[in-house]
């Protein structure tokens, strides 16, 4: 068994993190509301409809803000509706679920769309009336931490963690299936080169050297990035074809843990892969050699870096799906 180990992992975010989230994304809201206030209240100055100077002017100023039941209900559920449509729409997270890296996502990793985001929200308002006690209840009963808002939008919540333990990958690859490698049309990333594939989480770069690296270095790095990039492809693929045989467990559109799982390992390792094969093919420059020519030595190297090519083109989360698809096809021809 070949061990490959990442340095964060995603779970589906329990209840008392989407409270924490909650809470700050309540204190944000508060901050907004007495920011407009105030800024209310100096238009009033402005405009000269109230004297600061005036013992009455606390009078007037809290008759502006009669406002009946009704009205002020409007003005408060809407901004909340706001709020979280315009920042999940855009950022695919409020701010609460920023701080604490959680992320509103489809179950297979993608980003939710338009219409998502739209239905989870619409029945937020009910549930936010309801102090969200049947959003925490409906949390607590499922295994994927919906609430009713991400039942209604099929969507759910996950957060990155720092990994605790090591993944295990199997020595050998399953097999791909038949020569050509097309697979059934099915929502999986298997299913097309156009499917849309998982594009959360973003990687985050790794922070620069102190020094150049060695050559001997950057080769070593480049290896254990191609070691771990192999590993991850082929446990996506086992997760892949085990989804395409047995399909969701429940016959929703929803995929296991491990399936989503599999998939951020498999971009974070393309993602190493691109910036270890950079930093070796500057190195072996700096050294007066090309990459092949230091990778001569390492026949294995050399072969890893021939199967994994079509990874080094990668330049975002998007194109990883069909370098993936490249890889399999690939492996499942019949030797000519």
């Amino acid at each position: 068994m070949q061990q490959i180990t990442t340095q964060e992992q995603v779970e589906y975010a329990s209840l008392g993190w989407r409270f924490a989230a909650v809470l700050v994304d309540t204190v944000v809201l508060v901050g907004l509301l007495i920011i407009a206030v105030m800024a209310y209240v100096f238009v009033l100055v402005a405009q000269g409809k109230i004297d600061p100077n005036d013992p009455a002017a606390v009078e007037t100023l809290n008759a502006q803000f009669q406002l009946p039941n009704w009205v002020a209900n409007v003005i408060v559920f809407g901004g909340l509706f706001i709020y979280y449509m315009v920042l999940e729409g855009i950022f695919s997270a409020s701010v609460g679920k920023l701080v604490f890296r959680m992320r509103v996502t489809m179950p297979d990793g993608s980003r939710p769309n338009g219409m998502a985001v739209l239905v989870r929200n619409l029945v937020r308002l009910p549930e936010a009336w309801l102090l969200y006690l049947p959003a925490g209840i409906s949390c607590l009963a499922g295994p994927r931490r919906q609430r009713l808002g991400d039942h209604a939008a099929h969507t759910v919540v996950v957060r990155r963690r720092p990994a605790t333990g090591a993944a295990a990958i199997p020595a050998s690859p399953p097999q791909p299936g038949p020569p050509g490698f097309a697979p059934p049309p099915m929502p999986p990333p298997l299913a097309a080169a156009s499917t849309a594939a998982p594009a959360w989480p973003a990687v985050p770069a790794a922070p620069p050297a102190a020094a150049p690296p060695t050559a001997e270095a950057a080769l070593a790095r480049l290896k254990t990035a191609a070691l771990a990039a192999r590993g991850a492809h082929l446990n996506y693929l086992r997760f892949s074809e085990r989804e395409l045989a047995t399909g969701p467990a429940d016959g929703s559109d929803a995929y296991s843990e491990e399936y989503v799982s599999a998939w951020f390992t498999l971009t974070e390792a393309v993602a190493e892969l691109g910036a270890a094969r950079d930093a070796a093919t500057g190195a072996a420059t700096a050294a007066g050699r090309t990459l092949d020519e230091a990778c001569a030595g390492q026949a294995d190297l050399a072969h890893l870096l021939r199967e994994l090519a079509p990874y080094f083109g990668v330049r975002a989360d998007e194109d990883v799906h069909e370098a993936f698809l490249v890889v399999a096809r690939s492996e499942a021809a019949p030797p000519s």
